[in-house]
């Protein structure tokens, strides 16, 4: 992947996709760097659990009278269950992180082609897929509200869930996106050339932490198809985290309004073809827009070399992105209801 350049100037490295990022470098491609980066990872996110778990029997400890979680963690209206629900999965953030950081050799590849977190792709599509979201989703609770839907009792319970759900929620996806899209595919591609080893492999994986019934775990692993196509597709993690925080924090938001609203079972027909269709409108609409950014094909990735050059630090403007008619598109530019949570 390495092109010939003239005698005295450095080698050109062909840019790839993300899936095969560690290909770069001959460090990063040795044979066992998959198989530490996922034991690191899981070492890290065990240690995190128990550290935090330690961290809140102190906490107990210290500060008597604190909300104790209930044992299905399913309470939408006790912080103490949103805490350890959102945060048991937000942990696997750092562990992941730090995981493929040590694990794999190099720092950054996980986030994406330029080897960072593209802030600008992830705020300019959130501003569209989350106001989507919101409408759709608060739109379906107001015609067809649950059974069970009440007023929760106002409070510094009820303010202390929506502060811990605004701030966990979108780690709580993030953390799903890292482990069961980005960790995987960085991991399959070291080894596999094709994407669709990292795209598909990982599903039964998601679709068994859920605990929905037929319908639901279809609604499930077509989400997971989708956020792992989006990860190929933009060359890196954020319109996946979008899409999964666009979808949780909207019903997380509203979960206090009804108290069964977090016991994953039964979908109905209606709810099951609002959220596909959302899923997979979405999902359209944000590849044509990283195409036209880009200036690549539909089903063409965007590519990078897992570090961001020096020609590239001036972010240009989605037109004259679309206009780069580097072979492959470089990647190197900053592009910038559903009764289910994920």
């Amino acid at each position: 992947m390495t092109a010939p350049s003239p005698a005295g100037t450095p080698p050109q490295i062909t840019p790839v996709p993300y899936h095969r990022l560690p290909r770069l470098d001959a460090r990063t491609a040795r044979w066992w760097r998959p198989v530490t980066m996922l034991l690191l990872s899981a070492a890290l996110y065990a240690g995190f659990v128990i550290a935090g778990g330690l961290a809140l029997v102190v906490l107990d400890l210290i500060v008597p009278g604190l909300p104790h979680p209930s044992d299905a963690l399913d309470d939408p209206r006790n912080p103490a269950d949103m805490v350890l629900g959102l945060g048991m999965i937000a942990a696997l953030v750092p562990a992941v992180v730090l995981g493929s950081r040590w694990g794999g050799g190099r720092r950054g590849l996980i986030h994406s082609v330029v080897g960072r977190m593209r802030w600008s792709l992830m705020l300019r599509a959130g501003a569209v897929v989350v106001p989507v979201y919101v409408a759709v989703n608060g739109m379906s609770f107001l015609l067809a509200p649950p059974a069970d839907a009440s007023m929760p009792p106002l409070g510094l319970s009820l303010a202390a869930v929506m502060l811990t759900t605004l701030v966990l929620t979108p780690l709580q996806c993030a953390g799903e996106e890292y482990a069961f899209r980005g960790l995987p595919q960085l991991a399959l591609g070291t080894w596999l050339r094709s994407p669709l080893w990292g795209i598909v492999v990982p599903v039964p994986l998601f679709v068994l932490g859920h605990g929905y019934h037929a319908a639901g775990q279809v609604l499930i692993a077509v989400f997971a198809l989708c956020t792992g196509f989006l990860v190929w597709k933009s060359g890196g993690l954020e319109l996946a985290i979008v899409l999964h925080t666009a979808n949780n924090l909207p019903l997380a938001l509203m979960a206090p309004l009804s108290p069964s609203s977090l016991q994953q079972g039964a979908v109905d027909p209606g709810s099951f073809a609002i959220s596909l269709a959302l899923t997979l409108g979405t999902t359209t609409g944000l590849t044509w827009w990283v195409s036209r950014i880009h200036g690549v094909r539909f089903v063409e990735p965007v590519r990078g070399v897992g570090h961001e050059s020096a020609l590239a630090r001036d972010v240009p403007s989605a037109d004259s992105a679309a206009t780069d008619h580097t072979p492959g598109g470089s990647g190197l530019y900053d592009g910038a209801g559903t009764e289910s949570i994920r």
